[in-house]
Order: C-alpha cells, then sequence, then structure tokens
C-alpha cells in the first residue's frame, strides 16, 4: 500500500508537465516575447535604435569585452547581419572595439556612456515591469522561473 500512495504522491506532483500546461507556458512565452518587443519598440521611438541593437547592447552590457564571435553565437544570426548592427552601434558611438591583448586577431566589444545611458532608457519600462512582476510573484517563484529558463536555454 506504501508504494501505491508514493506513486499517487508522484503522480500528483507531475501535473505541471501535462502537455497542455506546456503549451500554454509556450503561448506565455509568445505572449511575453511580444510585449518586451513592443515596449522597447515605443521606448525607441526617436532613437536610429531597433530590436538587434538593443540586444546586441544588453548581452555586451552583461558581458563586457565580448568577442564578435561570442556575441554572434549568442544572438544566433549571420555574420553579414551582425556586422550590419555593430556598424550602426559603432557609428552611433554606442560601443567600441578594443584589439584583444592576446590575441590580435579578435576584438572585444565595450559600451560607451551613451549606449548605458539608451539602453537603460529602452529597458526601463520593462525593468519596472519584471521588478512589480517579480515582488508579487515572491523570491521562490523567481528562483525556479530563472531555473527553468537558464535549463531550457542550456539545453538549447
Amino acid at each position: 500500500m506504501a508504494d501505491l500512495n508514493t506513486i499517487s504522491n508522484k503522480s500528483a506532483s507531475l501535473l505541471y508537465l501535462r502537455e497542455d500546461r506546456i503549451k500554454n507556458s509556450l503561448n506565455s512565452f509568445f505572449e511575453v516575447a511580444r510585449i518586451l518587443e513592443k515596449e522597447i519598440l515605443a521606448s525607441l521611438d526617436d532613437k536610429k535604435l531597433g530590436i538587434a541593437d538593443i540586444r546586441c547592447l544588453l548581452i555586451i552590457n552583461i558581458k563586457p569585452g565580448i568577442t564578435f564571435n561570442e556575441l554572434l553565437k549568442k544572438l544566433d544570426i549571420r555574420k553579414q547581419s551582425l556586422n550590419r548592427v555593430l556598424r550602426v552601434l559603432i557609428k552611433e558611438n554606442l560601443i567600441i572595439q578594443k584589439i584583444n591583448n592576446d590575441d590580435a586577431r579578435k576584438k572585444n566589444l565595450f559600451m560607451t556612456d551613451n549606449a548605458n545611458k539608451a539602453l537603460n532608457e529602452a529597458i526601463k519600462p520593462i525593468i519596472n515591469s519584471l521588478s512589480k512582476a517579480y515582488v508579487k510573484s515572491g523570491a521562490g517563484s523567481v528562483q525556479g522561473f530563472n531555473q527553468v529558463i537558464n535549463s531550457f536555454i542550456e539545453e538549447h
């Protein structure tokens, strides 16, 4: 009888893995992506930047000194596309390239003060919204959410 209770408890604890719940989560991710893009574009109305530029700046902000190839891998885009984005960011004095001390063939990418200001302006509404959602959900939920997201990203 103890075995049946154990099996029953395990089944109940795996209800979150039902296909309909996973589909609902997937739909929520698409909805979040739509909201993020809409909010970022609204904050960029008068600027020459787009979503790709902000995504580049955000990654460089998180990892200052990232190389072109590392950024290319993170963004999962073609070299030509990344070159086009970087050309605009360099022209607008938002990022600078420095020759790598260990390998002169590599260039490390860094944000300028202008870039930090532009990025902060672009993502401020989203940071405020996410902060409110995180506070409302509680620390345990945020930690669990981040674990799910990071596990998914690592697998892909």
